[in-house]
């Protein structure tokens, strides 16, 4: 996988900065982190390619020669047009959980910038997984949709069960479940894109529902948005 590299301003957008003085402390605190995670993280990711059929009395999408449906409105209406789809999973390796927890017990400061720098390492990857999806649907003159992931809307959390047993992700990619569907590791991302009849990529227009931090985002909870 290509090397991927920690965007700053990503990081202190997801800390909340608006352009506050900085000492030269902070600078290196937050340069320290994003130092620390690049060598520390062991991004990996996977996907497979999947035709699809639309159940248009029950709006489910049927992913054909495997046993899952995806239900949901949402999903079904971002699937509508396509008849492939592929499914991913990333994640940063249980070594970043570590690194978080270990932080959390001696420097909380430094755990928040830690998990902010896995915020955005993680769309990075799922970033680096899409480029090698669009690469495959231009072979096939197909672009594709943006990525969206359960939990998202009404698409079900649960749907993470079959997606994850779909693609091995325990043995592939060392991601597991909790029984609440929850991931291990923490910062791991599974998601759906769509295959569309238009040549490119189609810009999602709410970057919210993509973001690792859904369910968690502080800027969220205040009605606002980070401005990716």
């Amino acid at each position: 996988m290509e090397e991927i590299r920690i965007d700053r301003l990503e990081v202190l957008r997801y800390l909340g900065y608006h352009g506050q003085k900085m000492t030269e402390a902070d600078e290196r605190r937050i340069d320290d982190c994003i130092a620390a995670m690049e060598r520390g993280a062991k991004p990996r990711f996977i996907y497979r390619i999947f035709d699809i059929a639309q159940d248009f009395a029950r709006e489910e999408i049927r992913i054909l020669e495997t046993n899952m449906i995806f239900r949901g409105r949402d999903i079904y209406e971002h699937l509508r047009s396509c008849k492939k789809c592929a499914v991913l999973a990333a994640t940063l390796g249980i070594e970043v959980d570590n690194m978080i927890r270990i932080a959390q017990r001696t420097d909380m400061t430094r755990a928040v910038i830690l998990d902010a720098c896995a915020g955005d390492m993680i769309e990075k990857v799922c970033d680096a997984a899409e480029r090698e999806i669009e690469a495959v649907a231009a072979k096939e003159k197909k672009g594709l949709n943006f990525r969206f992931s359960p939990g998202y809307g009404d698409f079900p959390l649960e749907t993470q069960k079959e997606i994850t047993a779909a693609l091995e992700t325990g043995k592939k990619i060392g991601l597991t479940l909790t029984e609440n569907s929850l991931m291990i590791p923490r910062k791991s991302v599974t998601a759906v894109v769509g295959f569309t009849f238009q040549i490119g990529k189609k810009k999602n227009t709410d970057r919210c529902s993509t973001c690792s931090m859904q369910g968690q985002c502080r800027f969220r909870r205040e009605g606002r948005t980070c401005g990716r």
